[in-house]
């Protein structure tokens, strides 16, 4: 039924749900899971006040690639303890939704799963959450958990 799944995850308690749908799912159906990341800028950057004047100090690429590595490990992990054989994961960079769908149509995916992310729900319809953009453009069928 589903040959691949997709997964996107980001580190958040909504991303956690959607992995442990995903490694239900993966392992029932002896799916392949892919994982995906795409490493954001939080807006938790670190601010050094100096005098008058406030630097804001964003992280390096490298931080955001080690982060990334261990949302990743850390999905791995969960898929591999609920039985799923056959995983792969990927870090990419750029806007989230056209990464995600891109990679679906690239590994050819019969299901996307990713978490509702915690927009408030004025700014969610101002400019449109990451989930909402991939229902609207995904090539297979998503789930979208909570």
């Amino acid at each position: 039924m589903f040959d691949t799944i997709l997964v996107a995850v980001d580190g958040s308690e909504h991303s956690k749900r959607a992995i442990e749908i995903a490694a239900d799912m993966g392992h029932r159906y002896a799916s392949t899971v892919h994982v995906v990341h795409i490493p954001q800028h939080t807006g938790h950057e670190k601010t050094l006040a100096l005098g008058g004047a406030a630097i804001t100090l964003q992280p390096s690429q490298a931080e955001l690639e080690a982060a990334g590595q261990s949302v990743v490990s850390a999905a791995r992990d969960l898929l591999e303890a609920a039985g799923c054989q056959k995983i792969e994961t990927e870090i990419m960079g750029g806007d989230p939704a056209q990464q995600i769908v891109s990679a679906a149509k690239r590994v050819k995916a019969d299901l996307i799963v990713m978490g509702r992310r915690g927009l408030s729900e004025f700014t969610g319809l101002v400019i449109g959450s990451t989930s909402h953009k991939v229902a609207h453009l995904a090539p297979c069928a998503c789930l979208t958990t909570r």
